[in-house]
């Protein structure tokens, strides 16, 4: 891969340092998941100060089951994503796309391409079954991500995801005792935020905040607690996965029905105005 230009890693620090702020902070960050530029654009302008990639809803909406459009395409849709909005943007780089090497890449391409930051996952698919990498080969992955950016001169956020309560489904105080390792692995290792799926019982949320020393993010959706109370319980920032392009698709879905069904339109009223989708579009940024 040809160098960055500096100016490219300038402005991409300084939105990096937004992001890492916006973590830190007392209050709770709300990162939707963008599934396209069209969808980042509605929440910048509805007022969200981070967005989130989503992996999954980046290949649903491309007519594609998850985990199959790769890290080239994976990266120019998130790129261009970037591009159109002024917020920091997070990257779900899945599990960096390989080994270490491949790593050090995914970090580059997502930074040439305006990318703040990325979630790295250490669960591993095969056969329809989920395992979790072992943790001594996750974590030589995370130093490559550490090199890669410090080589660029790059402040690129590290969002590392573990995926013990999703490997680990009949055992719950394991898969707990297993995330809290992992993440406290994950923290010293230099992860500025700490991120689990799976959970959505309260005591578990909290234990697993205070016990690890990084801030935390966890995935938010139906029975999950309250944003209010996430943040409450210690949360620093929650994401929604693909859930933004389900309401979208259950959108679409509703209305398609009710012209099937009885003929009316009366679901049209809950969509934009032509006005509102020339002023959304007329905010993309470049």
């Amino acid at each position: 891969m040809p160098d960055i230009p500096a100016e490219v890693i300038a402005a991409t620090n300084e939105k990096c340092r937004r992001l890492r702020d916006l973590i830190e902070a007392p209050e709770i960050l709300i990162m939707p998941g963008a599934f396209n530029v069209l969808s980042a654009l509605l929440f910048q302008r509805l007022g969200f100060e981070a967005v989130q990639g989503s992996s999954s809803a980046i290949a649903n909406a491309s007519g594609r089951p998850d985990l199959n459009i790769g890290r080239e395409r994976t990266v120019a849709l998130m790129s261009e994503i970037a591009g159109a909005v002024d917020v920091p943007v997070n990257a779900d780089g899945e599990d960096g796309f390989g080994g270490p090497d491949e790593v050090r890449e995914t970090v580059r391409a997502f930074v040439a391409g305006g990318v703040v930051g990325m979630n790295m996952e250490d669960g591993v698919h095969k056969d329809g079954r989920l395992s979790l990498l072992p943790l001594e080969r996750q974590l030589e992955k995370i130093t490559a991500f550490m090199e890669s950016r410090r080589e660029l001169g790059s402040e690129f956020v590290l969002n590392a995801r573990t995926d013990a309560f999703l490997a680990i489904r009949d055992d719950r105080p394991a898969a707990l005792a297993e995330a809290v390792r992992r993440g406290q692995a994950y923290a010293e290792a230099g992860a500025e935020c700490v991120f689990t799926w799976g959970i959505t019982d309260s005591e578990t949320i909290r234990t697993f905040a205070k016990e690890v020393p990084a801030p935390v993010s966890v995935i938010a959706g139906p029975g999950s607690p309250s944003v209010p109370e996430l943040e409450e319980l210690g949360v620093a920032r929650v994401s929604f996965g693909s859930l933004f392009l389900y309401a979208a698709v259950g959108g679409v879905k509703k209305l398609a029905e009710e012209l099937l069904g009885p003929g009316t339109m009366t679901s049209l009223a809950s969509g934009l105005s032509r006005d509102e989708m020339r002023a959304l579009l007329g905010s993309r940024r470049g």
